[in-house]
């Protein structure tokens, strides 16, 4: 066998275990959240189709991912009565196995989009123009010295 077969062997075991935990999260979210959350943002032409359907109680997943880190996503799917206990967020059937994969699931469904290049490249360009803008009123004019002249 050769040398990077052996390095990729291993990988290819765990692709199987991967995509069941990956499984393993969906299964929890449409559990215990999919009643009232989306995992993204409805377009806006999703809202306005014919059979929208009932709208959605939660914010999208994806809004929360953006605002808030995993470990407080976390605590709010663990307790959800405790940090607010008006919230109709109902949890408590989701076993801490679930809450595991679950925590996984919306860490890699919930990753913005990587934006085109030639936006990347504009943002890129507007951020040194505002640099260089704010260096140069920054930045003191040089005074003209004394030359020996007393």
């Amino acid at each position: 066998m050769s040398p990077s077969m052996k390095r990729l062997t291993p990988l290819l075991l765990l692709l199987p275990a991967l995509a069941s935990a990956q499984d393993r999260g969906e299964l929890a979210f449409n559990k215990a959240c999919a009643r009232c959350h989306p995992v993204q943002a409805p377009t806006q032409a999703q809202k306005n189709t014919l059979f929208g359907g009932q709208p959605l109680v939660g914010p999208a997943m994806s809004q929360v991912m953006r605002k808030r880190n995993l470990d407080e996503v976390r605590t709010w799917v663990k307790a959800p009565y405790r940090v607010n206990p008006k919230t109709a967020c109902e949890t408590r059937l989701l076993a801490p196995d679930d809450l595991d994969a679950l925590m996984g699931y919306l860490a890699t469904v919930t990753v913005p989009a990587t934006p085109p290049r030639n936006q990347l490249l504009r943002e890129q360009v507007e951020q040194q123009t505002a640099e260089k803008a704010r260096r140069k009123k920054v930045e003191p004019k040089s005074q003209p010295t004394n030359q020996g002249k007393k």
